[in-house]
C-alpha cells in the first residue's frame, strides 16, 4: 500500500437553508452557500437557489432580493444547517485483491455457492 493510496479527502463545508415566505409560509426553495473557514473581506459567497421539484439549482448574487412566488411577500431563512461534504479521490485499481490464501468467510461463500449450484444441477439429472 502506497501513501496515495490513503490521501486526506477534501472537505467542503456547505451552508443550506430553507426560503420561507413570511406572509403565506408557502416554501419558495432551498439555498446554498459554501462557507469559508477564514474570513474574507470580499463579501457574500455565491449562493445556489434549487426551487421544489427543480433538479437543478441557479446560482445567484442576492437572495434578500427574492419575492415570494405565490403573494409576493417578503422571504426568510428556515431550518438552516451547516453540512460538510467529503470527497474522496480514491483510485479503486491500485487496491486490488491480495495474493494468498483467500478469507475463511469468502471460501465459505463459495462452497455455499458451489453447493447450490449442485443441488439444482441433480434434479435436473435424475429427471432426464
Amino acid at each position: 500500500m502506497t501513501s496515495q493510496t490513503f490521501e486526506k479527502p477534501i472537505r467542503h463545508t456547505f451552508f443550506v437553508a430553507e426560503l420561507k415566505c413570511y406572509l403565506c409560509g408557502n416554501v419558495v426553495g432551498t439555498i446554498e452557500s459554501e462557507q469559508t473557514l477564514t474570513p474574507t473581506g470580499k463579501g457574500a459567497s455565491p449562493v445556489s437557489l434549487r426551487e421544489p421539484g427543480a433538479a437543478k439549482s441557479v446560482q445567484i448574487a442576492n437572495w434578500r432580493s427574492l419575492k415570494c412566488v405565490r403573494c409576493a411577500g417578503p422571504l426568510f431563512l428556515d431550518e438552516s444547517d451547516v453540512i460538510t461534504r467529503r470527497t474522496d479521490e480514491y483510485n479503486w485499481l491500485d487496491e486490488r485483491p491480495r495474493r494468498g490464501r483467500p478469507p475463511k468467510r469468502l471460501l465459505e461463500e463459495r462452497r455455499r455457492e458451489r453447493e447450490q449450484r449442485e443441488q439444482r444441477e441433480v434434479p435436473d439429472s435424475q429427471a432426464a
